[in-house]
């Protein structure tokens, strides 16, 4: 497995997906990545996150370490950009609890107003088993027969689960959405565990699903 410059992430990789400016951005133009900075726009291509932008302005990072926390700050005011805003996040570990939280802040500081939105990947590979008949995913609703169902030799959808068929090896994948979910964040409450090593990890979150998909290969799953 060989990832891209834009692709090689670890850790609970988190997205700030559409980039501020980037329409109306001319081609030499800049625009804005949330997390990131103030990008150039080469041509008039369509937008690609798993394209390399020259990073013009990386504005100032900051972190802060404790016992029990990260906390990561991002303040973007570039000259000449209508853009800026002061972006925070914290990893935090809860006392006494097998639980990471991840906080998130973002507070405009420019002229424009921001719209983006955000996802997570959860990148799982659990007790280094790769994903397969000991893993699923359980859901706190029906899953609907969604617009883009896996490939029924690999994996398939039974009620609230989301189980494997076969293990994943070489080049295989399995790639789905999930469909079903309403407009509550109770919702957002995903377990995926292994019957094998009884390993498990429950991902919630405090705000409405939008969007909800599933991807793995032989080493994640995501």
């Amino acid at each position: 497995i060989v990832a891209g410059p834009c692709t090689a992430i670890t850790g609970p990789a988190e997205e700030f997906q559409l980039p501020l400016g980037f329409a109306e951005a001319k081609p030499g133009g800049t625009f804005v990545k949330i997390g990131v900075g103030v990008l150039r726009r080469p041509d008039d291509t369509a937008y690609s996150a798993f394209r390399l932008y020259e990073l013009v302005d990386p504005g100032r990072w900051t972190v802060q370490s404790y016992s029990d926390r990260i906390e990561f700050t991002h303040e973007l005011k570039a000259p000449g950009s209508d853009y800026a805003y002061v972006y925070k996040k914290t990893v935090r570990l809860t006392p006494g609890k097998p639980q990471m939280v991840l906080e998130h802040t973002l507070r405009n500081t420019g002229r424009l107003p921001i719209g983006s939105n955000v996802y997570g990947h959860n990148f799982l590979y659990l007790d280094r088993q790769p994903p397969g008949p000991d893993f699923e995913v359980a859901f706190p609703f029906e899953v609907k027969t969604p617009a883009r169902p896996p490939d029924p030799s690999f994996a398939r959808i039974e009620g609230r689960r989301f189980v494997y068929l076969k293990q994943l090896q070489d080049q295989d994948r399995v790639s789905a959405s999930i469909e079903g979910f309403g407009a509550s964040p109770s919702d957002y409450n995903f377990l995926v565990a292994n019957r094998k090593t009884g390993a498990g990890v429950r991902i919630t979150g405090d705000r409405p699903l939008s969007r909800i998909a599933m991807w793995s290969i032989r080493t994640v799953l995501a």
